[in-house]
Order: structure tokens, then sequence, then C-alpha cells
């Protein structure tokens, strides 16, 4: 890894608040001891300059950080107050993986498998051979609309669960801090039912699908194009993710994966939602641009 260098900063200067006040923000960074003076540098030349602008708003005090726990309160109190924080900060990211834990219960439990059916795509219908699955049709027709989204939620293992809410945890709170909550809840409809549509039209039986892996490739594609054209330190997600979730993609669409998983893997979801993120950052960029010129 090649580091950058940002700003530099006097041996007896304590940069312990403002080392606090990047991790709380989630900006990959070190400070090191140069020519007897402290560095701070980070692991990627296009974050020098958004970073450079952090610190200076930092150093005239329109930046604060959260003030250090007491050396006095145990570890696991500290935890617990930074989970606190996060949440506190993060409310959307949390609650849509609350709605996921709710939607593997749905799926896992048969006391709640009656909710489950109200969370499909396609509404599961009664016929003479058992229950099968209705059409995109019906959906429209029945102005079952909910069911573009809620997908989304529906987890069909423990892998499968835990897999996308830590995904869901690192990558959208990133997200929702970015953009607000508003537009955030935007990013989610969209990239959700983006790739709920692509999962459907994706070639081969329609099959019951879920999960909110579509919306974390979404996430993916976000974060990808404003790195390259607008980086900002709080989407600063080191590029090994990003390059290990595309070849995760690529794996899973060889089919590789569906030796292993039950019920295969949704990648029409997948790759709907990279390509839906990847469009929603570029017109968020574009407006963006437009509100400047203006």
């Amino acid at each position: 890894m090649s580091w950058s260098n940002v700003k530099q900063f006097p041996l007896q200067q304590n940069l312990a608040p403002l080392t606090l006040a990047l991790r709380e923000r989630g900006i990959p960074h070190r400070i090191v001891e140069l020519s007897g003076r402290q560095v701070l540098q980070v692991p990627e030349a296009t974050l020098a300059e958004p970073v450079g602008d952090f610190v200076e708003a930092w150093q005239d005090g329109r930046v604060t950080a959260i003030p250090q726990e007491s050396a006095s309160v145990n570890t696991r109190d500290q935890s617990r107050e930074a989970l606190r924080r996060s949440v506190y900060r993060s409310p959307v990211t949390f609650v849509l993986i609350l709605a996921s834990i709710f939607g593997f219960a749905c799926i896992e439990f048969a006391p709640l498998r009656s909710w489950a059916a109200q969370l499909t795509f396609v509404p599961v219908m009664p016929a003479p051979q058992g229950l099968v699955l209705g059409t995109l049709q019906d959906t429209l027709q029945q102005a079952d609309y909910w069911r573009l989204l809620t997908p989304a939620f529906l987890h069909f293992s423990i892998f499968h669960i835990v897999f996308n809410a830590l995904w869901t945890w690192e990558l959208g709170r990133r997200l929702e801090w970015s953009m607000g909550l508003g537009l955030y809840l935007v990013f989610f409809g969209v990239t959700a039912i983006a790739s709920n549509v692509a999962q459907y039209f994706w070639p081969g039986p329609v099959t019951l699908f879920g999960g909110m892996s579509g919306v974390i490739y979404a996430m993916v594609g976000y974060i990808g194009v404003c790195q390259w054209l607008k980086p900002e330190p709080v989407l600063a997600v080191p590029k090994g993710i990003l390059i290990f979730m595309l070849a995760w993609l690529g794996i899973c669409m060889l089919g590789v994966v569906d030796f292993f998983m039950a019920g295969g893997v949704a990648n029409g979801a997948h790759l709907g939602g990279l390509l839906s993120g990847v469009l929603f950052a570029l017109g968020k960029l574009a407006v963006a641009k437009k509100s400047e010129i203006k």
C-alpha cells in the first residue's frame, strides 16, 4: 500500500483528538514521525485533498470529536457506548438490519411464515397442485406495490443474514452519513426495487428470491463511482474491499457458489443493484455539478 502525506504537525502536538475525529467517520489514516515532524497519511492519493480539507475544518473548530472516555470506564462500557453512538448516527441502516433479521425469522420459524408470503416479489397463490408463484402482473393488479421492495428483507440461511447484515452495517452507515437520512432512504428504495426487478427478469425459472445483497452491491457501485470522480473521506473504503466484492460477483455469476449454497445466488439482483448504484451516483454528482454552475 502506498501512503500519501496529508499534513505535518509538530512533535509535541497531541493528535489524539484528530485521530478520534477521523476514526468516528471511518477515515483510514495513520500518523508517523518523519524528519522530526508528525505526518498524517492516508492510504490513497485521491483522499489527500478531501482529508486535508477535513483537517483544516477540525483545526478551525468546525469539527468536534466525541470526548474520549475516562480511563476508569471499562472496555465493555466503551463498546456499548460506541455502538449506541453508531446506532444513533445511523438509524436507517440499523432499521434495515432489524428488518432483515425479521425477514430471516419469517423464513426460519414456522409461526412467522405467513408473513414471509407477504414479503415475496410475487404473490404465493393456492392451486390444485399446491402453492404456486404468481407473476409481476399479479403483484401490480392486486396493488401489492410493497412487494417490489420487500424481498430485500428476506434471508434464507444464517450465513445469508450474517453476511448481508455485516456489509449493510459497514457500507450503509457511510452512505447514510454522506447522503443524509432522506436521500439515503430514496437510495435504498430505488436500488432495492431495481435489484428485485432485475432478478425477476433474470434468465431462468422464476423462484423465490430475497436478500439485501442487491442493495449492498448498489452501495459498492455508488462508493466506487464517488471514489473515482469525487472522493470524500466518509466513503473512503479500501479499494481491496471493492475489488473483493466485484470478484465475488464474478465468481457467483460463473455458478461456482451454487454448488455450496442451497437455492443458488441471486445474480440478477447483484448485477442490477450494482448498475443502479452506479447510475444513482452519476445522477447525484451531475445534479451537484449543475447546482455549482448555477
